[in-house]
């Protein structure tokens, strides 16, 4: 019975054969699992993740082929339509305490052929003139001047200096259309290049609040961890949450993050994004007007100084060595060099983990 048993549990040759080849592929399989780098991109929503991921895709994977490019020309008419939409809409509501933000009655059947047009995703070259001529007003641009007061693509002026020339029949969008094209990130988003033979793996998942809780299936053996913040947000609110300034809740988000027990033992790097909006902006905005900000006692104007206040102050919220740079996601010299660091820095923690030194 004995016997009998044993032999049950062994299976014939050929059983045991298939089950060592079995054991050999899981095996080489979970070496290659390892010799992969899992970078995984965090922050809030509009913080500029998604377009670090593209950037990317564009340096190190098979950047955009033009069947793609072609693809986002739905989506950037979209971010057109809806950014003119709210400035218009806009416009109106300041108009009623202030006769400058009034748009002519000249324009009514323009304005309400943006307000409602034939197609959501779809500017002709007809529309594409009126968004053009609307772009000039006065009243627009005084409403512009204000947008840390309501929600606005970031790229709205991009697109609308380019608007009547995206609306040519054939228009094939190009890398640096396809950077500020805005579309919402839901779920994760995975892509895998190689850089110099070594295998990367990126993940790109939603900052908005709703999406966060999938964050959690990308945890495992992540290699680390790019905090994105946009640094120009110092004076806006979320877009789902209008009474929480967006730097308030980075900091929240970069606390929780930085001290959770998922990453212990995982690098984290900062990245304090959009440095060029902030560096504008600061002429005319001081960082003193977010409540988390209010400290700085240096010049306001200065960029030096109020950039390395805005790293200090996400840097004291965790007692763990974190490495930040300031960052344009737009601009791919910029993410090609701070990239190189990264890099670095990810190899040496696979030759620190492989105890190699």
């Amino acid at each position: 019975m004995g016997l009998c048993a044993t032999t049950g549990d062994l299976g014939t040759k050929e059983e045991r054969e298939r089950d060592r080849a079995l054991q050999r592929e899981l095996k080489k399989q979970n070496q290659q699992e390892e010799q992969i780098h899992k970078l995984l991109l965090l922050g809030a929503g509009q913080s500029g993740k998604s377009t670090l991921f593209k950037q990317m895709i564009s340096l190190y994977g098979n950047g955009f082929p033009e069947e793609e490019r072609k693809e986002y020309l739905p989506i950037i008419f979209g971010n057109v339509l809806n950014s003119m939409q709210t400035l218009i809409e806009e416009a109106a509501g300041f108009a009623q305490s202030d006769e400058k933000y009034k748009l002519p009655a000249k324009l009514e059947a323009g304005i309400d052929e943006v307000e409602n047009p034939k197609k959501d995703d779809y500017i002709d070259e007809k529309l594409a003139k009126i968004i053009a001529e609307l772009w000039k007003e006065p009243a627009i641009q005084l409403t512009y001047a204000r947008r840390a007061d309501f929600q606005l693509n970031e790229s709205a002026e991009y697109f609308f200096n380019k608007v009547e020339a995206l609306s040519v029949p054939g228009y094939i969008p190009d890398e640096q259309d396809l950077l500020r094209a805005r579309r919402r990130t839901l779920g994760i988003i995975q892509s895998n290049f190689v850089i110099d033979g070594n295998q990367f793996q990126m993940f790109d998942v939603g900052g908005q609040r709703s999406e966060r809780k999938k964050w959690i299936h990308c945890f495992e053996d992540v290699s680390l961890v790019l905090f994105v913040v946009a640094m120009s947000a110092y004076n806006q609110v979320l877009f789902e949450e209008q009474n929480t300034n967006r730097i308030v809740e980075a900091l929240g988000l970069f606390e929780q993050v930085a001290n959770s027990r998922w990453f212990q033992r995982v690098g984290i790097v900062l990245f304090l994004n959009k440095r060029d909006l902030f560096q504008e902006k600061i002429r005319d905005f001081p960082i003193t007007d977010c409540e988390a900000l209010k400290d700085f006692k240096g010049d306001t104007t200065n960029y030096e100084e109020t950039s390395e206040f805005i790293a200090e102050t996400f840097m004291e919220l965790t007692g763990k060595h974190i490495n930040f740079h300031f960052t344009c996601a737009t601009d791919q010299n910029n993410v090609n060099r701070v990239f190189d660091s990264v890099k670095e820095q990810v190899m040496q923690k696979s030759i620190e983990a492989a105890g190699l030194q």
